[in-house]
């Protein structure tokens, strides 16, 4: 099966832990004061049979997270917990004044546990906000849907202006007029309904600006923003349709509505294997991928060794060629094709562990490569070495050395 950045499983599995109060963001501000100092201001505001709470997903996923959310130069430390008797989620700021650490307010969550965290200024006030979003427990496994919560911080002191239920969530200036956007999907759990919404921050509070229905019949998707061609932001959507099939959609926002580039309910670009959409070749754009099926494999489908073509959206309707690569995930190796579109075919033997890249257009041999076992090198005569591991010896017969740089190890 395809490596995808989102997976199925992390929709109903969840994860917690206990106080382990060393563990912190090191990628924010360093403390000024030794950790121990936040540790043992942690243990006496937090209840003793409490558990640490430590997002499943995201930037911050550590027991506390460091960082100025009112931009005055102090730190303040943010954590979430819940108790044995209590299992609603509590959250509590802490703030550094003078090498000490004391607590400005809790505040309650909602749901059971802590699913993810972001701190963005949504408010558009120049002062960071706290976006919780909050799992809720069904049985052993987590519900679909979940409670997403915006905090504002204001002179010492939580308020939370927002709250919905939603699936996913993608926070962005995706028009780019200076206010930063938040849009939630929310899927039934029925798969009756799928609705997109887009909130502003206007008049002191997060407002609707537009909403669309989606498609409800698909298992999970994996929302995320970027630039979809050059001059233009969107939502880039991932839909997960079957067990291991997707299809990728777009959406825009004008400022005023929310618009679909495809239609969802046509399964727009759609994956037989998992692929996620991505900017493969770094231009700043997104690209979507699309597996291809090689000639000679269109019967075969449980042992297709799967092309992966990344397109561009054209800003109509269409999509224009960017790249092709092959991954073999079983061997731990991917090769980029430098070739045009479509104009390559992979022949292999039963277990894939020779690969022969080969042209559609006179057949000749492009590139190939051999996956052999440490214990066989000696039978290397004639190949040339492109990697190795402690398991395998990659090769090729192909003297290139530009053809060569294409091989990458996972």
């Amino acid at each position: 099966m395809r490596k995808i950045h989102f997976i199925l499983i992390m929709f109903f599995l969840i994860s917690s832990s206990g106080c382990e109060f060393l563990k912190k963001n090191e990628s924010l501000i360093t403390p000024p004061q030794p950790a121990s100092l936040i540790n043992e201001a942690i243990e006496s505001y937090v209840p003793s049979n409490a558990l640490i709470l430590e997002a499943v997903t995201g930037k911050y996923t550590n027991s506390y997270t460091l960082i100025d959310l009112d931009g005055d130069g102090l730190l303040e430390a943010i954590l979430f917990y819940a108790s044995a008797q209590d299992a609603v989620v509590q959250g509590l700021v802490l703030k550094e004044t003078n090498g000490e650490w004391n607590a400005v307010q809790t505040f309650e969550g909602d749901g059971d546990e802590l699913f993810e965290l972001d701190f963005i200024d949504v408010t558009n006030d120049g002062h960071l906000d706290i976006i919780a979003g909050f799992s809720f427990k069904k049985e052993d496994n987590l519900y679909l849907n979940k409670g997403l919560v915006v905090y504002q911080y204001n002179v010492d002191k939580i308020i939370s202006i927002f709250n919905t239920t939603y699936t996913n969530k993608v926070i962005d200036d995706l028009n780019e007029d200076g206010r930063v956007d938040l849009t939630t999907f929310l899927l039934d759990e029925n798969h009756t309904s799928h609705e997109a919404s887009i909130y502003n921050y206007v008049n002191h509070e997060m407002e609707i600006i537009d909403s669309m229905s989606l498609n409800p019949k698909i298992l999970a998707a994996n929302p995320f923003s970027g630039y979809v061609t050059k001059d233009q932001k969107g939502i880039v959507i991932d839909n997960v349709y079957g067990a291991h099939s997707l299809y990728t959609n777009i959406l825009l926002f004008d400022g005023l509505k929310l618009k679909s580039v495809f239609n969802d309910e046509e399964l727009p670009n759609y994956k037989a294997t998992m692929l996620d959409s991505r900017d493969i070749n770094r231009d700043g754009i997104i690209e979507i991928g699309i597996p291809r099926i090689p000639d000679g494999f269109e019967d075969a489908h449980a042992y297709t060794p799967y092309i992966d073509s990344f397109y561009q959206w054209d800003g109509e309707m269409g999509l224009e060629f960017v790249q092709e690569r092959y991954d073999n995930y079983e061997y731990g190796y991917r090769f980029d094709f430098p070739w045009s579109h479509q104009n390559v075919t992979i022949e292999s033997d039963l277990d894939f562990k020779e690969i022969k890249l080969i042209s559609t257009v006179d057949g000749s041999l492009l590139f190939d490569i051999y996956v052999i076992q440490i214990s066989e090198e000696d039978n290397l005569e004639g190949m040339i070495e492109l990697a190795r591991t402690d398991t395998y010896v990659y090769c090729t017969t192909v003297d290139n050395k530009s053809l060569q740089r294409n091989f990458h190890l996972l």
